[in-house]
């Protein structure tokens, strides 16, 4: 896929890009998504409190399901947290699976794969995660697909994979297909001029 496929949106770095970044997308699609996202007790106001509300279900999910068998891996979401704590990343705090929920509650608190896997089967939508190499997206095995893959319906975002300077400084950020934009665009006027 080329860089020039895609409206790049950027969100703050501030520990919750991740979910700002589903939010972005989330709000693009606003008028489509409202009636899926209301058993989830969502609204869509504006994307910072979206993103706040999404962590929330996003650990909900977690906790609720960390028997969860992830496909492709046969581990279990609970294994994948352990995992994620033994490999030593986190803060010296995190010692178990309920204190990684309580510490991926925070709001500044940074997502990774676990939580994909979670958003991912939360909203029943692809994530497609991409790094920009020479023009063009590379996938690097970050995202998770429940489904087929579908360019109107996945969920794009890029990661800054690699390409920081600090330790920890990873970022996601939104990523919006131009062939979706211009279907929605059709898809609003055909709307209005109706009676």
């Amino acid at each position: 896929m080329k860089y020039s496929d895609f409206i790049h949106m950027s969100v703050a770095g501030d520990g919750a890009c991740f979910f700002h970044s589903i939010a972005a997308v989330l709000n693009l699609e606003e008028d489509t998504i409202i009636p899926l996202y209301q058993s989830l007790n969502i609204t869509i106001k504006n994307r910072t409190k979206l993103a706040i509300e999404l962590r929330k279900e996003c650990v909900k999910w977690l906790r609720n399901n960390l028997d969860y068998k992830i496909k492709g891996l046969e581990r279990s979401i609970s294994q994948e947290i352990q995992s994620e704590i033994d490999a030593g990343g986190l803060d010296n705090k995190v010692t178990n699976v309920n204190k990684y929920l309580t510490y991926m509650s925070r709001h500044d608190s940074y997502a990774g794969q676990i939580e994909i896997y979670a958003m991912s089967n939360l909203l029943n939508r692809n994530i497609r995660v991409y790094i920009h190499n020479k023009g063009k997206f590379s996938n690097v095995g970050l995202g998770y697909e429940v489904k087929n893959k579908d360019i109107m319906d996945d969920i794009f975002l890029y990661h800054n994979l690699g390409k920081t300077k600090s330790k920890g400084s990873h970022h996601f950020e939104a990523l919006y297909p131009k062939v979706k934009a211009k279907a929605d665009v059709k898809r609003i006027k055909n709307k209005s001029i109706k009676p």
